[in-house]
């Protein structure tokens, strides 16, 4: 457990993530597949001062809760591009015409463990009650312009107040103005919300949003509200975070340019006393 340093009156709680993405070339379509030995290097913590305080846990066992905590080992698979409206269904290409473009599809919500990152983490409020941001300097996702273009951030948060899901786009995360792209749908800017019988694709507008909305305010000396919070925890309550990391392969960026990657998913909550 790392020592507790003052950060105002905000609790951080930081997970970091190591992913080794190897690729197998000579993907299927024009996306690009990754087969993981996926290393899960975790690490996480918390930093503050004050009567706010925000921890952190894998298990929603109160005894669990600490300023760190360590992520389970992500193992086998393969990190393949998906498409999702709601983080519930899960669809994925398998056939395209001559120019790339994919016009069938079947569910994989069954197999999504395969296919993508995906775990469940829980935050608790104690003292006081706090609204949750992203905190922005914490967080990473690596450098890759191809893969930051591809990515999506899935999140489902339950709390007292209900769930809220969020999608989010990564290009906001770094420099993404030389990624590559190409048409992958008929209409672009669209995602799969289902399929029928034949696994023809029912589209609807992409729904990812940029992160930036959800940031901390970090202009002063400590970390203020934001524009919007994640969400808000009640004091003594335990709020579950589940979280997937994908690749959108109905991204016009989802392409096989990028292979070989290695990247990090850091991800940083901040909790701000209401």
């Amino acid at each position: 457990m790392k020592k507790m340093k003052r950060f105002g009156t905000v609790w951080l709680a930081v997970i970091w993530v190591l992913i080794a993405l190897i690729g197998l070339g000579g993907a299927t379509f024009a996306w690009f597949t990754f087969q993981p030995e996926t290393n899960v290097t975790p690490m996480s913590s918390t930093v503050s001062s004050g009567d706010t305080a925000l921890y952190i846990s894998t298990s929603a066992d109160e005894e669990s809760f600490s300023t760190a905590c360590e992520l389970p080992q992500f193992v086998g698979g393969s990190l393949e591009p998906v498409t999702t409206n709601d983080l519930t269904r899960f669809y994925q290409a398998t056939m395209q015409d001559r120019n790339g473009i994919s016009y069938r599809f079947r569910e994989v919500t069954d197999s999504l463990d395969t296919k993508v990152l995906h775990g469940v983490l829980y935050l608790q409020s104690l003292k006081d009650n706090c609204d949750v941001y992203f905190y922005r300097p914490s967080m990473g996702v690596g450098t890759d312009m191809q893969t930051l273009a591809a990515l999506r951030l899935g999140m489902r948060i339950v709390t007292a107040e209900g769930i809220q899901t969020y999608i989010f786009r990564l290009d906001q995360m770094g420099d993404t103005s030389g990624a590559q792209s190409v048409t992958t749908v008929s209409t672009p800017g669209s995602i799969v919300a289902g399929i029928s019988a034949d696994g023809s694709p029912v589209f609807v507008p992409d729904i990812a949003v940029d992160p930036g909305a959800y940031f901390a305010d970090t202009n002063k000396t400590e970390p203020g509200p934001g524009l919007s919070p994640l969400c808000t925890i009640q004091a003594k309550e335990i709020a579950q975070v589940e979280y997937w990391l994908y690749l959108e392969g109905c991204d016009e960026n989802c392409i096989n340019s990028v292979q070989n990657i290695e990247t990090v998913l850091q991800l940083s909550f901040a909790g701000v006393s209401r």
